[in-house]
């Protein structure tokens, strides 16, 4: 029986698949090394809504929002050219998702069918050190439970 991809693996695959991610960089989960240029998820802690029913039990809502954080270790420093380019990137990124969107084209999860990404921070530099600095955008994902 095949390995089954996680949602975390899925959402990674489906960033792979944005022409402006470098295939020739590492894209990781939840981890980003000190030396640039490389991507990362991160999961990031999201509150799961529930409804009481009739009896006063709790029952999972039929739409749920999870949130991640795309980051990526940039080249950083005193050359603006390089600091606009990383801010580029992002809108590049940011572009792509909302295009994704507007087609409707999300990856597969196993808890249900995903209706929409969409980022809710802008990018911004949150690690800077002398020569890198980790920037980042953060996305919420909202879907239907099976």
């Amino acid at each position: 029986m095949p390995l089954e991809l996680n949602n975390a693996e899925q959402l990674r695959k489906w960033f792979r698949s944005c022409p402006a991610i470098s295939d020739a960089n590492r894209f990781r989960m939840d981890y980003l090394s000190e030396s640039p240029t490389e991507y990362a998820l991160y999961a990031v802690p999201s509150q799961l809504s529930y409804h009481q029913n009739v009896l006063g039990e709790e029952i999972p809502n039929d739409i749920q929002s999870v949130n991640f954080i795309f980051a990526s270790k940039e080249s950083y420093g005193a050359d603006v050219e390089q600091n606009l380019a990383n801010l580029g990137f992002y809108d590049e990124i940011v572009a792509w998702v909302l295009e994704q969107n507007a087609k409707r084209n999300f990856p597969t999860i196993n808890e249900g069918k995903i209706r929409s990404i969409v980022p809710t921070l802008t990018a911004y530099p949150i690690e800077i050190g002398s020569s890198a600095a980790r920037y980042q955008i953060q996305l919420r994902i909202t879907y239907r439970r099976n």
